[in-house]
């Protein structure tokens, strides 16, 4: 199983609100509700997402099967802020989530950023193993930071 990793493209909408739909009805349960207007992935968002030059998707034989939102804050140069990390449900576990990161980390570098936060619900163990597993330092239940080197 190859996993490719690419910059966000306009035309990924479809799919990446797929992925974003499944992940939240996965970690919403019956919370969820349909509640399209709340998705990361909206349209009206999408287009900065795309833009920000460190946004990625993850593919598998052709298929998105995640995605990353990242963008520079600012007024604060040299660090990303993750937006949003979604694998999808039957491809969670398979490395993808990280090597998403490795390739956040390498664009990074390219720019050069320091830091990356994120912030992490404390009710999303899966979410925390992930982060930690690419070296972030969980400092609160919500706030993760990972230096780069």
């Amino acid at each position: 199983m190859e996993i490719i990793v690419r910059p966000l493209k306009l035309e990924d909408y479809e799919q990446v609100k797929n992925v974003d739909i499944l992940t939240q009805i996965q970690y919403l349960g019956e919370n969820w509700e349909n509640n399209e207007n709340k998705l990361i992935s909206k349209k009206s968002e999408f287009e900065t997402n795309a833009n920000t030059g460190f946004s990625l998707v993850a593919e598998i034989n052709e298929k998105l099967v995640g995605f990353l939102f990242a963008h520079e804050t600012l007024p604060f140069p040299g660090t990303l802020h993750i937006r949003h990390i979604a694998i999808l449900p039957e491809h969670q576990g398979k490395g993808i989530g990280v090597k998403l990161y490795e390739k956040l980390v390498e664009i990074a570098k390219a720019k050069n950023i320091q830091r990356i936060e994120s912030y992490i619900n404390d009710d999303n163990p899966n979410s925390q193993k992930l982060h930690e597993k690419v070296g972030f330092r969980l400092r609160k239940w919500w706030r993760g930071e990972l230096r780069i080197k």
